[in-house]
């Protein structure tokens, strides 16, 4: 264990000294309690039921998602608190089918690995102004359960501002809804949700895409329709591919699912 350890540090310490370089300042890069930071992971291989048992282990509230069926873990033991209340653990893991977001709320940072278009993404949150040392603890937890290994790139990453009034724009030719594609880059999943009334399963959504005129529904997100007619095709898809769909050529739009409401 002891010479693992020691391989991490040797890894994260060339990785924080190759984000200084990039930055071009020779300075510790800097992080204020106002931002949030997404790093991208890339592909990082992750063996799920490993990660879930590693997890309860450590006393993480484990939520696990079967289509739409879920069962909820306390550590070792089954838990029958409601969902939305586990959903707001200190220490969180969902699982949804292969797909995963783990969150921790720790002293320096609530950080969180979730599934991204690219594979899996860091979500750091200072609570206070912190320096790339302090993120060395952060990396060296994930490591042991597994979560990332030296695949991260801090030599990149995205600034979004907490709280702030209006969300960040879709990228250029993604067709989509302002609240859909600000759950995507969301400091909490769940937390956006909920204030915003999308309706999440696991770590999917429920849209409805808009089709162009003689177009039908691209054939890899299939899988997740649950209903549909000539223009309109509802889903329930994972919130990583929101932003891939809406730039499909066949898609007039991407919106929330709007829930009919008694007169």
């Amino acid at each position: 264990m002891r010479t693992k350890n020691l391989v991490v540090a040797l890894v994260v310490s060339s990785i924080l000294a190759g984000a200084a370089v990039w930055l071009g300042t020779g300075e510790a890069l800097s992080f204020s309690q106002d931002n949030y930071y997404v790093f991208p992971l890339g592909g990082t291989s992750v063996d799920v039921e490993s990660l879930s048992l590693a997890a309860q282990a450590e006393g993480y509230v484990v939520v696990r998602y079967d289509g739409n069926s879920v069962a909820a873990y306390a550590g070792d033991q089954i838990s029958i608190e409601p969902v939305d209340a586990l959903l707001a653990s200190d220490q969180l893991l969902v699982v949804d089918g292969g797909r995963f977001l783990l969150r921790v709320a720790g002293e320096a940072f609530t950080y969180a690995v979730r599934p991204s278009s690219l594979g899996l993404e860091l979500v750091l949150s200072p609570h206070e102004a912190q320096t790339m040392e302090g993120v060395f603890s952060v990396l060296v937890a994930l490591e042991q359960l597994g979560v990332i290994g030296t695949e991260a790139d801090f030599g990149f990453f995205e600034t979004f501002q907490r709280d702030a009034l209006k969300g960040p724009p879709a990228p250029a030719g993604a067709r989509i809804e302002s609240d859909l594609f600000g759950l995507t880059v969301a400091e909490d999943w769940h937390a956006f949700a909920a204030a915003k009334g999308l309706s999440l399963v696991g770590l999917r959504v429920e849209a409805v895409v808009e089709l162009l005129p003689g177009n039908t529904i691209p054939a890899e997100y299939a899988d997740y329709v649950t209903s549909e007619s000539e223009s309109l095709v509802r889903l329930l898809l994972p919130i990583g591919q929101l932003v891939s769909l809406a730039t499909s050529e066949s898609v007039g739009l991407v919106r929330q699912a709007y829930q009919p409401t008694a007169p």
